[in-house]
């Protein structure tokens, strides 16, 4: 029996050990027959480029271009390259291969050779979304970490800078989720212990940022402590067993159900960490998430909604409740980053003590804080910058 399944909700997948080979039938049926694959250096050394191109063969009605110039924290220069590679190539679409980074910026580049401007010119922040018009080639999203829900999401990541100003640029909206995604655990196995840690605790973060919304969605609600569940159940296994299919597979679902879930909002640990992301590029998202986001809960504990403790406590199998069962979280995002050997404070993670300043007032210009259930100001910021320095 065939172990990889087919949905369609939120948007056409494929999911399990050996999807990777639906993505041939995929394409033909997106009419896509000049695709472009992006991708980062990593992900090519890992050998993972060589197992599409074996999947693709070498159709001649199916030419691959190759993009492996995405770096982690694409930034505009990424994106712009990514157009002018796709134009080069005269592809009709485009097969993302990778992480979070990628996949955003394989969206980027989608929006920008379908649209004129630049990235800010689509900024969520300043109604960016309703200048998304036209119709935009397809996005096949293949991801091979479990953490950013970017194959599923409709918002990208894109560090730009303007008068020496840099900053993580969000773009959104319905238009820019991927066309289809692929869920193959057996490409996330050659991934190094660091990223397989990270990724998962993003995977994380998401579920208990978006439980802890107080913005109504029971929908996102369920899939979000459905999916903090799984990860908590299996990323201790696949500590253990890093070839442990089955917790790879789950922990990839974890991070598509995540994805979902941002339609309900984030919090201040996203807000603090894309501001420090920005500044600090060598910083992982997930490690930042980690290192933060029990600071952030701990702040957050007497403005939760009980329900919402309670969905945390249920999935994290903590028997406390109230505000005791928030401190229990806290704690234990802790306990599970220490075991798989994360940093456990920004001075670990390199980030410099100097941009607390900067880093503080870009958080307050991120709009991820505005669902966070205790409002922020610079104070708060600061409060959460020391407890986590």
């Amino acid at each position: 029996m065939s172990r990889v399944h087919r949905h369609a909700v939120p948007l056409p997948m494929a999911t399990g050990p050996g999807a990777v080979l639906e993505l041939r039938s995929v394409l033909r049926k997106l009419g896509i027959s000049r695709p472009i694959l992006m991708t980062d250096a990593g992900v090519a050394e890992a050998g993972l480029v060589d197992r599409i191109m074996g999947v693709l063969g070498s159709r001649g009605d199916a030419p691959i271009r190759i993009f492996a110039d995405v770096r982690s924290n694409p930034s505009e220069d990424d994106v712009a390259a990514g157009v002018a590679a796709y134009r080069d190539a005269e592809a009709d679409g485009i097969v993302a291969l990778g992480g979070g980074s990628v996949i955003d910026a394989a969206k980027a580049v989608r929006l920008l050779v379908s649209h004129e401007g630049s990235i800010t010119d689509f900024d969520l922040a300043k109604g960016g979304m309703s200048r998304i018009v036209h119709p935009m080639p397809p996005l096949v999203a293949i991801p091979t970490t479990a953490g950013t829900g970017s194959e599923v999401s409709r918002g990208a990541l894109i560090v730009t800078q303007r008068d020496g100003v840099v900053r993580k640029t969000i773009v959104g909206g319905p238009p820019l989720a991927p066309s289809w995604a692929i869920l193959d655990p057996e490409l996330t196995l050659s991934l190094p212990a660091f990223l397989t840690a990270a990724t998962a605790i993003d995977a994380l973060s998401h579920a208990i940022e978006e439980l802890a919304s107080p913005a109504p969605h029971p929908v996102v609600a369920a899939i979000a402590e459905g999916a903090l569940r799984l990860v908590v159940h299996h990323l201790p296994r696949v500590r253990v067993d890093p070839r442990d299919l089955e917790g790879r597979d789950a922990l990839l679902s974890a991070a598509m159900m995540g994805g979902i879930g941002f339609e309900k909002g984030l919090g201040a640990t996203h807000s603090l960490s894309h501001a420090i992301g920005a500044l600090h590029p060598d910083a992982h998202h997930g490690a930042l998430n980690g290192v933060l986001l029990p600071h952030v809960l701990r702040f957050n504990r007497e403005s939760m909604n009980p329900d919402a403790i309670d969905a945390i406590a249920r999935a994290m199998k903590i028997d406390a409740r109230g505000t005791a069962a928030v401190d229990e979280a806290a704690r234990l995002v802790e306990s599970i980053a220490r075991s798989l050997e994360l940093p456990s404070r920004l001075r670990d993670l390199g980030v410099p003590a100097g941009i607390r300043g900067e880093a503080i007032d870009r958080a307050l210009d991120d709009h991820c804080h505005k669902t966070n259930p205790r409002p922020c100001d610079t104070a708060s910021f600061g409060e959460i910058w020391d407890a986590a320095y």
